[in-house]
């Protein structure tokens, strides 16, 4: 079962919104001007979005694995 946040971002989020957003979060981290205040909500909203995409591709992976075992 996934976790709470995980269930209501997977609801309403796209893989390449999730990317684009992380692409976003690293930019600002490697900002050398990035607000001290903000690193931990940053790396932890870059944390529920890695695990967001992981889920998505493994999940992608084990419905291709599927439809490709229903080919031989």
């Amino acid at each position: 079962m996934q976790p709470i946040y995980m269930r209501n971002m997977a609801d309403n989020l796209k893989y390449a919104d999730a990317m684009k957003e992380l692409e976003q979060i690293v930019s600002k981290l490697q900002n050398p001007n990035c607000d001290v205040d903000e690193l931990c909500s940053l790396t932890a909203k870059a944390i529920e979005l890695l695990n967001f995409c992981k889920a998505k591709l493994t999940k992608v992976d084990e419905d291709l694995v599927k439809l490709l075992e229903n080919i031989e």
